[in-house]
């Protein structure tokens, strides 16, 4: 009933707003000599989005450094913002008292730009913000889409990119190139989140610490699980090579994570994470992750892991969301995860580790 009410209060909202608006001149990029005081990036959904986006919103933290930038944030992605300094987070969520308490806050910010980071639908939820709050820059990109009238498009090159390229690419409409070498990907971690990891792998074994091999079980799309057998053939597979695995999983599948250890010799468990920063940490250090198309993909090439991708290949956001500036195997059966082969893992996680022998193994600092 409450998302009901905050679609339709949103749709009330535009129909709103868009009756003020004629037609007037649409820009491809801010002009260089327009002061931005401040800058609101919309990003209030999955955690996966705000791990490939946050090293080029650091990007715009440095190239504005007298602006102030805010972000909108999620429940589920909020956290990962936790040890940042210099943005402002404003709260979003489909209740509507929260997501009129957040429309309050974009007013009390008052930005110079909205930035509306979905790239190939225009996001209504964006164009009000940036209405109501009086930007007077709205930026989007030039999409499929194109039906709301923000004041700035920015073109978007063919063909299919990583959504890390795109948000780069849409970022710069604010009138500033980023420059992309040494981005700054790593999480930001507290000594809490660092010392529940070190205790682990202290219990673990220290040498397994950039050695082991992690398999996550856990994904919130359906389409995206593997079933438990194949998972405890897999472990099988990987301890009769010389591999450790490690299951990682949410914690309301760490008794699963559990059960399947307890009928596949040699694999171990990695504790419940309290938050994703927990699970960053820990997931630092696995030599390689093996993983379901979720969001844990994102948050381990963040930490620099190589990742093994189990994803459907008919699904239209790919490959934009596949593992970003890490080593990487991805893995796809026609239908469903469901159909993939332990056996083929089993080929792309030695076809991984040797594609990394042969790079020099990576640099982690643990």
């Amino acid at each position: 009933m409450l998302k009901k009410l905050e679609t339709a209060g949103r749709k009330l909202l535009s129909r709103a707003v868009l009756s003020h608006f004629g037609s007037s001149r649409v820009y491809q990029r801010i002009p260089e000599n327009v002061n931005l005081k401040r800058i609101l990036i919309m990003r209030w959904d999955a955690i996966g989005d705000m791990v490939v986006c946050l090293p080029f919103f650091r990007k715009i933290r440095d190239l504005f450094p007298e602006s102030e930038i805010g972000i909108v944030v999620s429940k589920r992605n909020n956290s990962l913002l936790k040890y940042e300094d210099g943005f402002h987070t404003i709260l979003y969520d489909s209740n509507p008292s929260i997501y009129l308490r957040s429309i309050i806050e974009a007013i009390r910010f008052r930005p110079d730009a909205v930035v509306d980071t979905r790239m190939h639908y225009d996001s209504t939820t964006s164009f009000i913000y940036g209405v109501i709050s009086g930007a007077a820059w709205r930026l989007s990109a030039s999409n499929r889409d194109n039906r709301l009238p923000f004041s700035v498009r920015v073109p978007m090159p063919p063909g299919r990119h990583h959504y890390a390229d795109l948000t780069k690419i849409l970022l710069e409409g604010l009138g500033r190139n980023i420059d992309e070498s040494e981005l700054d990907r790593e999480i930001r971690l507290s000594s809490e989140e660092i010392g529940f990891a070190d205790a682990f792998w202290r219990e673990a074994g220290l040498d397994l610490r950039g050695n082991a091999i992690g398999i996550n079980i856990s994904t919130r799309d359906t389409r995206h699980l593997w079933g438990e057998p194949k998972v405890k053939e897999l472990c099988s597979r990987l301890y009769s090579s010389g591999n450790i695995p490690i299951l990682i999983s949410t914690p309301l599948e760490h008794t699963k994570a559990l059960q399947i250890a307890s009928s596949s010799p040699g694999t171990l468990v990695a504790p419940v994470c309290p938050t994703i920063l927990h699970a960053a940490a820990l997931l630092k250090g696995f030599r390689i992750l093996v993983t379901p198309d979720t969001g844990i993909v994102h948050v381990a090439a963040s930490q620099g892991v190589p990742v093994v991708g189990l994803y459907c290949p008919n699904e239209n956001h790919l490959p934009l969301w596949y593992p970003w500036k890490v080593p990487y195997e991805i893995i796809s059966a026609p239908h469903s995860v469901a159909e993939i082969e332990a056996v083929d893992v089993q080929e792309a996680v030695e076809k991984l580790l040797e594609k990394i022998r042969i790079e020099g193994g990576l640099c982690r600092d643990f």
